[in-house]
Parts: C-alpha cells; structure tokens; sequence
C-alpha cells in the first residue's frame, strides 16, 4: 500500500512525462498524427478547444495540464505533509528529495527535459520536499521538548 499512497505525488507526474516522451518516440501512429496536425511535441498537442463569440478559442495544451496536475499535486503533498502522522512520514520526504534531484538532474541530461513545462515541475516538486522537510522539523520541535523542564524554543 506504500507503494501507492506513500510515493510522492511527483514521482507519478514524472512517471506520466516520461511516458509521453516515449511514446511521442516509439509510437508510429502517435507520429503521424503528430506530423499531420504539424505538431512538433506531445506536449503542444491540443487536449481541450472551446470555442467563444465571435471567432475567439481557447486551446489547453498537454503542456498546461501538466502544470495544472502539478500545482494540485504540490497542494495535496503539503496538506499531506502538514496532516500526516505516520511512522513513514521521513520516508515520503526522503523519497520526495530523490524525485526533485531526478528532476534536476534528467532536465541537464536529456534535451526533451530541457523546456520551461520540466523546469517548472522540478521546482514544484523542490518545494514539496522543502515544504515537507520543514513542516516536519517544525512538528518534531513540537513534539519533543528540547530545553527541558518546558521552557521550549
């Protein structure tokens, strides 16, 4: 059950991102759907068009979508940090720190991560970590009464 709920939410983005990567690559319908609607990534391709008076739309890309799951992703992971009261609570923060150094580190190895929708994910998920790393310092200080005889920090 770890597996699912005590992974960050981030190791799933970054699971689903490289999915699309690899099936932009080794997908041959993908690309040619790509190359007929004279769409250069996954990521620019439209996923929602609504259309308002007179002539103007409004396009969602995959990209924007990425960014919209992030943000709710980086909301769940702090409320999750702030409420949580499990014995595996370092280990989720732990985990957390090694996705947002696979971000950083995948982002100036490979040239498909090297684009703002990336960038912007691994920022996400560094503050998810600190956020976490932070909310449990400040929890354990709560926690354990450091100067003794309750004269606290």
């Amino acid at each position: 059950m770890f597996f699912i709920t005590g992974m960050s939410t981030f190791t799933w983005i970054l699971i689903a991102y490289i999915g699309l990567h690899l099936g932009e690559i080794h997908l041959e319908p993908l690309q040619e759907i790509l190359r007929s609607r004279n769409i250069e990534t996954l990521l620019d391709f439209p996923v929602l068009i609504h259309g308002f008076a007179k002539g103007h739309y409004f396009t969602l890309h995959a990209k924007e979508v990425f960014l919209i799951v992030g943000s709710i992703a980086l909301f769940i992971e702090i409320a999750k940090a702030a409420t949580t009261t499990t014995k595996m609570a370092g280990s989720e923060t732990l985990l957390s720190f090694i996705v947002s150094m696979i971000f950083i580190v995948m982002f100036f190895m490979f040239d498909w991560a090297r684009n703002p929708t990336f960038l912007i994910l691994g920022i996400m998920s560094l503050i998810d970590a600190t956020g976490g790393f932070i909310i449990e310092l400040n929890a354990a200080r709560r926690d354990v009464n450091i100067m003794g005889g309750g004269g606290g920090l």
